[in-house]
């Protein structure tokens, strides 16, 4: 039986510091998380590790989703997707990652348009 995962870190957050209403703002969201495809060897055993990779990452505007990413087991460690959002106003940007585990991460920024 595998550990339950813990993640510790993660971001979401706007790529640049100063847009108003109605801006398209790039935003990106990174996490720290290993991405094992299941055919790599254990240094001390020897034996496979098991897959283990973060499968889908979802952002939420202001509790609304706005798009999704799914992910593979040929994704590089600690994802970083980048995606546009236009700002309708003050509120909340979340991003929830899972894994094929059924670990779940999330992480959120206020944003507050000038």
């Amino acid at each position: 039986m595998s550990k339950k995962f813990n993640w510790r870190r993660g971001v979401v957050k706007p790529t640049t510091r100063e847009y108003k209403v109605g801006d398209v703002v790039i935003f990106q969201a990174i996490t720290i998380h290993p991405m094992d495809t299941g055919f790599q060897k254990d240094k001390h055993s020897g034996q496979l590790k098991p897959r283990f990779f973060v499968k889908e990452l979802v952002i939420f505007y202001n509790d609304k989703q706005v798009c999704s990413f799914d992910f593979e087991v040929s994704s590089s460690p600690n994802p970083k997707v980048k995606f546009p959002l236009r700002i309708k106003g003050p509120g909340v940007v979340k991003a929830v990652w899972m894994d094929n585990r059924g670990n779940r991460f999330e992480k959120s920024t206020k944003i507050n348009p000038k």
